[in-house]
């Protein structure tokens, strides 16, 4: 459903409906590097080159090491439809939970809280240098913020149904509107 590049221009994708990841080298080589839990949906990396998933259908995190290895990292909460995921310099990972209107956050450990509310039905996630994450709300048409503390408010309107999410080096945040191109 999304794709991530590490440094050495490897392509994954997470595919949703066989529950796991596709490494696609820079030369075209094709391979499944691992499985995941059930409807993997946003996907990301971290700086040792392990992937990670967000799994909407079993409210999970899978953790995929370079060698192919997966585990699930740690729960999202029930019944809340983790889409987006992002990961901070410290490794904790968040999921941007569509079902549930929030943002869970696991750390290293598996250890796994609600971090803060989001508008209806956050599909995707950033994070600043500062800590702050950002969903894109396709139900509510905006985005939120939520500090490291755990603090929620809504920053901005968007286009319509938002799906995508990134932001630049000044701060400034960008959505991609699927409702409304």
């Amino acid at each position: 459903r999304r794709i991530t590049i590490d440094g050495a221009g490897n392509i994954y994708a997470s595919n949703y409906q066989s529950n796991n990841v596709t490494k696609i080298t820079p030369a075209g080589a094709v391979s499944i590097l691992g499985s995941t839990g059930s409807y993997p949906y946003g996907i990301t990396k971290d700086g040792a080159g392990n992937i990670y998933t967000a799994n909407a259908n079993t409210n999970n995190v899978t953790k995929i090491t370079p060698a192919g290895v997966s585990t699930i990292l740690g729960t999202t909460g029930f019944n809340t439809g983790p889409w987006g995921i992002t990961i901070d310099g410290a490794g904790n990972i968040y999921t941007a939970n569509s079902l549930s209107n929030n943002v869970s956050k696991i750390t290293p450990a598996g250890v796994s809280t609600i971090l803060g509310t989001t508008g209806t039905s956050p599909r995707d996630i950033t994070i600043d240098g500062a800590g702050n994450i950002y969903t894109t709300n396709a139900g509510s048409n905006n985005v939120s913020k939520i500090t490291p503390a755990g603090v929620s408010t809504i920053l901005g309107s968007t286009g319509t149904s938002p799906r995508d999410i990134t932001i630049d080096g000044a701060g400034n945040i960008y959505t991609a509107n699927s409702g409304s191109n």
